[in-house]
Formats: C-alpha cells, sequence, structure tokens
C-alpha cells in the first residue's frame, strides 16, 4: 500500500473512531444519565443484552464479553449498583455464581443509549444508497472480524 493512502486511511480510521467515541460520550452526558461512564454504559448494554436475548448473565460471562477481568468488572458493577442501575443476584442452583440483571433505572439507561445508535445508524445510512451502504457493510465487517480476532494480539507481540 502506497504511504499516502497508508496514512490517509490510518487518519480516517482514528478520527472516525475517536469522534464517535466523543459524540457518545457527549449525548450520554448531556442527558438524564450523566452520572455514566461509557465504560458503564457498556456494562449496562451488555447485561440488558444479556438478560432479554438468553445470553449468560454470569459476572465471568459479562467480564469476559466486555474484555476485563472479574475483578475489575467487580468495581464496576459495585458502582452501577450503588448508582441504581444493576442489580446482583446468587445463583438459585449454584450460590457461587452470581447474575447480573439491570434494574428499572438500567433498563431506561440502556433504551436511552440504544436510540442513540439507532439515530446515529439512521444518519449515515440515510446518506447512502443501496450500493454504498453493501460496500460500507463489507468494509465494516472486516474491520470488526480483526478487532475480534486473536490478530491484533498477535501483531502487538511481534513488536516486541
Amino acid at each position: 500500500m502506497p504511504k499516502e493512502e497508508y496514512s490517509r486511511l490510518n487518519t480516517f480510521l482514528v478520527d472516525t473512531f475517536n469522534v464517535i467515541l466523543k459524540t457518545e460520550e457527549k449525548a450520554l452526558s448531556s442527558g438524564r444519565f450523566g452520572e455514566l461512564s461509557i465504560r458503564e454504559m457498556h456494562i449496562i448494554e451488555t447485561v440488558c443484552a444479556a438478560n432479554r436475548e438468553g445470553g449468560s448473565n454470569r459476572t465471568t460471562d459479562i467480564a469476559q464479553d466486555q474484555g476485563v477481568t472479574p475483578g475489575t468488572l467487580t468495581v464496576a458493577i459495585n458502582r452501577l449498583v450503588r448508582k441504581g442501575y444493576i442489580r446482583r443476584l446468587q445463583d438459585e442452583d449454584d450460590k457461587r455464581i452470581i447474575r447480573l440483571y439491570p434494574t428499572r433505572k438500567g433498563e431506561e439507561a440502556n433504551r436511552h443509549h440504544e436510540r442513540f445508535h439507532q439515530n446515529m445508524v439512521l444518519a449515515v445510512t440515510n446518506r447512502l444508497d443501496q450500493a454504498e451502504l453493501e460496500t460500507l457493510e463489507r468494509a465494516l465487517e472486516v474491520i470488526r472480524t480483526y478487532f475480534n480476532s486473536n490478530l491484533q494480539e498477535e501483531l502487538w507481540q511481534s513488536e516486541s
């Protein structure tokens, strides 16, 4: 890949990621859920999805989905329990297992966050024709596959 093309694509990816993150932070902080960090909101989102879609709402599985250690998740969950967004219950069959559930406030925050994402997607897709949309989906699938793979770990290790 030519150096100029690499530079343009790198700048585009970094800028796009940062703008999306800043926009998401601004939308969250300006609403009635301004006490939440983006990380906390994404934990609530994961807990809501696990409970709604029949996924695992065990703390260890939520931690794995978030890419954090169970200890790191515990610290965040403690804050979310104190703030009233998450409740923690022992499994009825195995008391060693802790399950996470959104409170009504947690579900409201998640709906607010989902609306942000819906508006973001519509704002972009309404400006594309069908062919452009299909191309965008293919390109985003390549990006998602990369970030969901172990490839990025291999790249970091090869730099060491």
